[in-house]
């Protein structure tokens, strides 16, 4: 085809009306039901996570009032003691 004839066909096309009667047909019933769907399905895990959210932030703050009052130093169990050194370095030097 050459591009004449291509271009009056795309044209004749472009000038001749759409149906959308289909799409018109039982449109707001159909839009409605729709909706009413989706409201009825369950809600999705992130709103259940925002629900929960004080619940979240309230195990947070037991947590750090907890460790914060636990009994013991709290760099011992981070930093460890001298023995703990002592018996790797024999370890591994086999002295």
């Amino acid at each position: 085809m050459n591009d004449d004839r291509l271009n009056k066909l795309f044209a004749a096309a472009r000038q001749a009306p759409t149906d959308t009667e289909q799409a018109e047909f039982a449109f707001e019933t159909r839009l409605l039901a729709r909706l009413r769907e989706q409201r009825r399905s369950a809600a999705p895990w992130f709103a259940w996570s925002w629900r929960l959210a004080p619940l979240f932030g309230a195990v947070v703050i037991a947590l750090g009032v907890w460790s914060f009052t636990a009994p013991g130093d709290p760099l011992a169990d981070i930093v460890g003691d001298a023995s703990d050194e002592a018996a790797l370095l024999v370890m591994l030097t086999g002295e």
